[in-house]
């Protein structure tokens, strides 16, 4: 599936700020150039919340450049918290290459990803060419998104070992994946220097795009083509994440909880029953139920024609994606 040409359309100008800021000579900096794919400009993801950044900043009327430190850092910021991530699931890829821990070992990867989270900090305070009430700003913005982002991570691990709620689950990816998505149209809006009601408009915005995007993995998760996830078909049951279709299935069939203390997990019984619950035609609606609060809130902000025709392309692309 190629990307929609939202995520197409700052992609040269988003490389080249994270290879920039990535210059050093240090063993830290090349395990940070190899865990971006930037060693050898091999998978270097989406780009989605950099993209988003400059996207609506360009389209409420700032400059992109001006704000592509505040991308890079935040796409920093995601990345470091991917290496930690990567380190407490104990997953050996990623983006179909090793991943870093695995490669240069845990504890260098542990400080890996913390000097990536340095190197955000100070990219973001450069945004929009050091006007430090406006960087100071936009460093307040995502420091509160990185803490609501690590206690969402926080609760995902905790809720491997007990069963969840469907509003216990939200609560978790509201924080985990929504935070910096929201931080992401937020710091574009404060880049563009938009009025409060069209940034708490992106903020809704944001909290809704990011429940139909981290279901839509979720989905991708259990059942997802190995051949585009790179990973097995029940990855997430074997490891037991809590995912919107388990929540919703165990409503369902309280007995599933009962098939997790199993060592190993039966997959092929638990993806039996996930069927004959229909939680996954549930999550599904559940995704395009949260799409179609993201298209309406989108329709009361200022963008352009093409802007919205992006946008719009955008969404179908996260809610349909296979990868």
């Amino acid at each position: 599936m190629s990307l929609p040409r939202l995520l197409n359309r700052y992609r040269p100008l988003i490389i080249e700020g994270l290879a920039e800021a990535l210059q050093g000579a240090s063993l830290l900096h090349e395990m940070l150039r190899y865990h971006m794919g930037l060693d050898n400009k091999s998978d270097m993801g989406k780009l989605l919340r950099p993209s988003l950044l400059l996207f609506v900043t360009e389209e409420l009327g700032g400059d992109p450049e001006h704000a592509l430190p505040a991308a890079v850092g935040l796409e920093f910021v995601h990345n470091f918290s991917l290496i930690h991530d990567d380190i407490q699931d104990r997953d050996h890829e990623r983006r179909g290459r090793a991943t870093v821990w695995s490669v240069y070992g845990i504890e260098q990867a542990i400080n890996a990803g913390d000097l990536l989270h340095s190197i955000a900090m100070t990219q973001v305070l450069r945004a929009n060419h050091g006007d430090s009430t406006l960087a100071l700003l936009c460093a307040q913005e995502l420091v509160e998104a990185i803490a609501e982002m690590i206690e969402g991570q926080g609760l995902d691990l905790s809720f491997e070992r007990e069963e969840i709620d469907i509003d216990s689950y939200m609560e978790m990816i509201d924080k985990k994946t929504g935070a910096l998505i929201r931080c992401a149209l937020q710091l574009g809006a404060l880049s563009a220097g938009a009025s409060t009601e069209i940034s708490h408009r992106l903020k809704e915005l944001g909290k809704y795009l990011g429940r139909a995007f981290q279901i839509r993995d979720d989905i991708l998760g259990i059942w997802g083509e190995p051949a585009h996830t790179g990973k097995p078909v029940g990855n997430d049951l074997l490891r037991k994440k809590n995912s919107y279709p388990l929540a919703w299935a165990k409503g369902q069939d309280p007995g599933l909880q009962e098939l997790f203390r199993h060592d190993p997990v039966p997959t092929e019984e638990i993806l039996s029953r996930l069927e004959t619950t229909g939680a996954r035609t549930a999550a599904a609606e559940r995704v395009a139920s949260f799409s179609k609060r993201t298209q309406k809130l989108k329709e009361g902000l200022p963008f352009s024609p093409d802007g919205h025709n992006d946008m719009e392309e955008l969404l179908s692309f996260l809610t349909e994606r296979r990868i």
